[in-house]
């Protein structure tokens, strides 16, 4: 069997060299040309799998290593009988660390008081779902709205599902929804002015799922006129050519990097190589696929502020400080591309370990909340 591969997955030489003929290319390369005799496909989020790409070609899988799958022609793969496999879910701690670091930044610089917050997330999924228990685990008020979800409850559900409206009168914002065009619920454009204008005073947008789910030119336009809000963004509409004005104009701006974790892309690794095994009979490899890294274990001085130990744990003003820098000097897509990269070794905060010294007993609450653990 052989099977096409981006370049830049984790583990993929390693992995699925072992159950057939292995060809890498680079995601933003590869096209159809690479595709001959293949029978297996192996993209992340930048490669868009179509029938442009796949017309005429011998592929009966496609996986991609990415939760969201917005890059994927579905409808064309189910017409010309292609299976499919996701990773839906694989980076959601990955993501809702990123979430937590984006609360320290607000909290340590904007002076957000988290307990006194009402905190609204669209997208009760994988990664909206953690985040809302998590915070509900640090006695934080949370609103979930997900019109999908709530459709498909057939029995009286715990969960009390909110309109929008309501979501966007809450102090923080953070979404997480599938991006989606053609559905009753779509997504495309979710945020436009008319909602970001309804934001409160002081309110704090995140969004880390998909850069066209919000309208840019409207967030840059607001955000001109609301100097009062607070504005983290990890995605963009045209990846990896990013809107400049909004990269600039935002609080905390990163090039997609709030699922990226090893842990993430291992998870992921090891979902899509069972299910190649099983689309194609294969026998179940019994070796230990990519074995899971220890636990780190830091001894150096830390804060006092569990939150501040966050930051210090995940830098996201330094990342926004070089990503934006990099849009005044160099090629823009290159560079997203390149910082993207810096990031593959990640630690999620539960592969980490903390000495218990310096912190209080609720201090340390909030981190072990997170998923960090002490020594």
């Amino acid at each position: 069997m052989k099977i096409v591969a981006d370049t830049n997955l984790y583990g993929v030489q390693t992995t699925f060299e072992r159950i057939g003929e292995l060809v890498l290319v680079p995601g933003r390369e590869l096209n159809k040309s690479h595709l001959k005799d293949a029978e297996a496909l192996l993209v992340r989020s930048i490669t868009r799998v179509d029938a442009d790409l796949l017309e005429a070609s011998s592929i009966k899988f496609v996986g991609t290593f990415t939760s969201g799958a917005d890059h994927i022609d579905n409808t064309y793969l189910e017409n010309k009988g292609i299976a499919f496999a996701d990773a839906k879910g694989s980076n959601a701690n990955a993501v809702v660390d990123y979430c937590f670091a984006a609360l320290a930044y607000c909290i340590k610089m904007k002076s957000l008081v988290l307990e006194d917050c009402k905190v609204g997330i669209v997208g009760g999924g994988h990664v909206g779902g953690l985040f809302a228990e998590k915070l509900r685990r640090l006695n934080v008020e949370v609103l979930i709205c997900d019109p999908p979800l709530q459709d498909s409850v057939t029995e009286p559900a715990l969960e009390k599902y909110c309109p929008i409206e309501a979501i966007m009168q809450c102090d923080v914002v953070s979404l997480h929804v599938p991006l989606t065009k053609d559905n009753e619920h779509a997504t495309y454009g979710l945020l436009n002015f008319e909602r970001l204008s309804a934001l409160p005073q002081s309110a704090l947008l995140i969004n880390t799922c998909r850069g066209s789910v919000v309208d840019e030119n409207a967030l840059v336009e607001l955000l001109d006129q609301r100097p009062d809000l607070t504005c983290i963004v990890d995605v963009w509409e045209n990846e990896p050519v990013t809107n400049s004005a909004l990269v600039q104009r935002v609080d905390i701006a990163t090039p997609h990097i709030a699922g990226y974790s090893m842990e993430a892309k291992r998870t992921a690794m090891v979902r899509i190589f069972e299910q190649i095994q099983k689309k194609f009979g294969l026998p179940v490899q019994s070796q230990t696929i990519c074995e899971k890294d220890k636990e780190v274990k830091i001894t150096g001085i830390l804060e006092e502020d569990p939150w501040a130990i966050v930051l210090e744990l995940f830098p996201l003003c330094s990342l926004s400080e070089k990503f934006k820098e990099s849009h005044k000097h160099e090629n823009i897509a290159d560079a997203f591309d390149q910082l993207r990269r810096n990031m593959v070794g990640r630690k999620e905060f539960n592969e980490i370990m903390l000495p218990r010294t310096n912190l209080t007993e609720m201090q340390r609450v909030v981190l072990q909340v997170l998923g960090v653990k002490f020594y």
